[in-house]
């Protein structure tokens, strides 16, 4: 069982490593709001056997907005001609906000709409449902609301229950956006009693609320309402603001974490662990801790990673995700992820003991990563003097948050080819000087992705705005090469009202390792103006591999930014939190070391025709005899597809993209068949492999051993 003593005693957010150096956190866009997407991938089957292969498939679940009722007043108040300057009626102001929203919500959100006092004088159950919540119908919706008057009353407390109603049955968090332009005349039931009723029963609803063109007692009304249930008010006084708030209300809803990866089972001991091509996994976890730090009773689970050859890193990361939709309230325990890389004997195989990370707030991203010691020969001392090669993953969740609930754990394994030590130079001996982001212009709205798979791209030299929710993180990749490095600057915006305390900006590497920055990583709701700058220490070099500077970014590929939202408090609203980004990749982008050949004392440069394809007829006999026996499992021929891992790199003449694209017809891919018996299996049985004393010398890693492709994670 894991030791516990080292980890953290207080709550909060922490990556952290054991025996090694400690890891270090403008106006809202409406457009970044609107560019939202819904879905994610067909889960995987699940496998009865005790191993798998990747596939890049999603778990269960699809990622959706959160589901909205949009009610709206048709009260005969809506007939002024106040909403601008040339007269134009609240109804029809209304009517045109409601239409824009309609012509910018992603498609298949779910959306409901409801009308109060469109059809009777003197009615207060003139309550109409216009769209059943789910997929709309934009032109037929559009028809009926053009076909709308206004007449009636303004039974403001009958209508939210009855927008309730039309979300019953529908789990997780929902909610209802009210515009009204004046206070409750029917009182069936009184507007801010319903509002308290409706958060009494605890379904996860918030209401929202606009006033347009409200007098005093109508606002003071509305904002009970939204109180009630942990809402926000907020006040159009023209119909450009009314639109505005409207989608901002609307389209800006909640996007958790959806998971990725082929559904594993880990084993409860060590040599009964499926064993795993390099790839992208999901299992899931029964329970954490039942006491924090001292009970060390959470779900432990092992899986066998083959084995490496000398000079090749295996790097693994694990991806703890808490329900995000359940609030965090201060004084929460932490839910936290450990990993370790051991050998058959159970011997400590990391490169710094074992690393974990915790976090008491549900967006921030809870990952414990870890890469292999260097090899070293048989015989000497260290994790593979058996000669073997073996690796085993030793993963064990930890923390009380939601000890009792399930929560998935996503694996993302990558093995690192072997480089020709020679062409590496010493390691950094020092931070290079911090670097301000100068970047200027207005920012553009993206949107970022929800997780790690579904992160959005940015081009170097970006500067892009968007928000995060309690409970939420947004994620943005960015290519950054050899010699280069990765500065972020971030601002806060409009953010005074906003739910979270504050938002945290962390990095982390093509192979999902928390990255250390220099800089300050934290922005607060308050005071506006807020700017916080990140470098990385020294820029990506492989040289730094092995020394202090650098170690954890020292590997090509797309970098992550991660926004995640800090809440402290319980009682605080749902209002994203506006921020701008500014992305700058500085240095000159270099060729990547060249590859080397393990055990054959030959340095193989996938850009030269002459050694990516030269074969002679006894290098072919060779694979021939040596290839899998019937009945076995064969890596290169069977269809199974290699996921990508996060080892990405640009095409050009940089020689690594050959093992990063998986580029099919390419040269390299002519010379696998000599190695399809040294190939790791993509569903083998439990056992441990024999690492091959002498490679033979024509032998070269085909593309798909280490679990990469030209595009990154998906």
């Amino acid at each position: 069982m894991m030791d516990t003593t080292s980890r953290p005693r207080h709550p909060g957010t922490a990556h952290g490593r054991r025996r090694g150096p400690a890891l270090p956190g403008r106006t809202l866009a409406l457009v970044t709001a609107l560019a939202l997407l819904l879905g994610g991938l067909l889960a995987a089957p699940a496998q009865a056997a005790p191993s798998a292969s990747p596939s890049g498939a999603a778990q269960d679940g699809q990622r959706a907005l959160q589901p909205v009722v949009v009610v709206m007043d048709y009260s005969s108040s809506m007939l002024e001609k106040d909403a601008d300057e040339s007269g134009t009626t609240r109804l029809a102001a209304a009517q045109e906000a409601t239409s824009t929203l309609l012509d910018n919500a992603p498609d298949g959100a779910d959306l409901g709409m409801v009308v109060y006092g469109a059809n009777t004088v003197g009615d207060c159950k003139d309550i109409t449902t216009l769209q059943k919540v789910g997929p709309t119908d934009v032109g037929g919706l559009k028809k009926r609301i053009a076909g709308l008057d206004a007449v009636g009353e303004t039974p403001i407390g009958a209508a939210l229950l009855h927008a309730a109603q039309e979300l019953e049955g529908i789990d997780g968090e929902k909610s209802i956006i009210l515009v009204s332009d004046g206070e409750e005349n029917c009182s069936e039931p009184p507007a801010c009693e319903a509002a308290q009723d409706l958060a009494g029963k605890g379904i996860g609803l918030t209401v929202h609320t606009i006033g347009f063109k409200v007098n005093d007692a109508a606002r003071e009304e509305l904002t009970c309402v939204a109180e009630a249930t942990g809402g926000t008010y907020v006040q159009a006084d023209n119909a450009t603001e009314l639109e505005t708030e409207l989608q901002t209300k609307t389209v800006r809803a909640f996007q958790g974490y959806v998971a990725s990866g082929t559904p594993v089972t880990g084993g409860e001991t060590l040599h009964s662990s499926p064993q795993l091509a390099p790839g992208q996994y999901l299992d899931e976890y029964e329970r954490g801790e039942t006491k924090a730090h001292s009970s060390a009773d959470g779900t432990l689970r092992f899986y066998n990673l083959g084995t490496i050859e000398p000079g090749e890193r295996a790097h693994l990361s694990a991806l703890l995700l808490p329900d995000q939709s359940q609030p965090t309230a201060t004084g929460d325990p932490f839910a936290g992820i450990e990993v370790q890389l051991v050998n058959g004997q159970g011997e400590n195989c990391s490169s710094s003991d074992r690393e974990y990370s915790h976090s008491s707030d549900g967006g921030k991203p809870i990952v414990g990563y870890v890469r292999s010691q260097e090899y070293t020969e048989p015989g000497s001392h260290g994790c593979f003097q058996d000669g073997t090669g073996q690796l085993f993953a030793k993963v064990q969740r930890f923390g009380e948050h939601q000890a009792e609930e399930p929560m998935p754990v996503e694996l993302k394994f990558v093995v690192e080819p072997a480089v020709d030590e020679s062409t590496l130079g010493p390691h950094a001996d020092e931070d290079e000087a911090p670097r301000s982001v100068t970047l200027s212009g207005a920012a553009a709205a993206v949107a970022g992705g929800g997780s790690f798979n579904e992160a959005a791209e940015v081009e170097n030299r970006t500067v892009l705005s968007d928000s995060v929710m309690p409970n939420e993180a947004r994620y943005y990749r960015v290519h950054v090469g050899y010699g280069q490095r990765l500065n972020v600057r971030a601002a806060n915006g409009a953010s005074e009202g906003a739910g979270p305390d504050s938002v945290d900006v962390s990095v982390f590497s093509s192979v999902r390792g928390p990255v250390t920055m220099k800089g300050d990583r934290r922005l607060h709701r308050r005071p506006a103006g807020q700017t916080a700058t990140l470098n990385m220490p020294v820029s990506v070099s492989m040289d730094n591999h092995d020394g202090v500077h650098g170690q954890d970014a020292y590997l090509s590929g797309d970098y992550y930014v991660v926004v995640s939202a800090d809440k402290y408090s319980d009682d605080r609203n749902r209002e994203p939190f506006p921020y701008e980004l500014a992305l700058e990749v500085t240095g000159q982008e270099q060729d990547g070391p060249l590859i080397a050949e393990p055990g054959a004392g030959r340095v193989v440069d996938p850009d030269s025709e002459q050694d990516a394809g030269e074969q002679d007829d006894a290098e072919a006999g060779e694979a021939t005899a040596g290839a899998t026996p019937a009945g076995e499992p064969d890596e290169g021929g069977g269809g199974a597809e290699a996921t990508a891992t996060g080892l990405t790199e640009p095409a050009g003449d940089n020689p690594w993209p050959w093992f990063l694209a998986g580029l099919a017809g390419s040269a390299l891919i002519g010379a696998a068949a000599l190695v399809l018996t040294r190939r790791r299996p993509v569903a083998a049985p439990a056992t441990t492999q024999q690492h091959p004393a002498s490679p033979g010398p024509g032998s070269q890693y085909p593309t798909d051993r280490y679990g990469t492709d030209q595009e990154g994670p998906r």
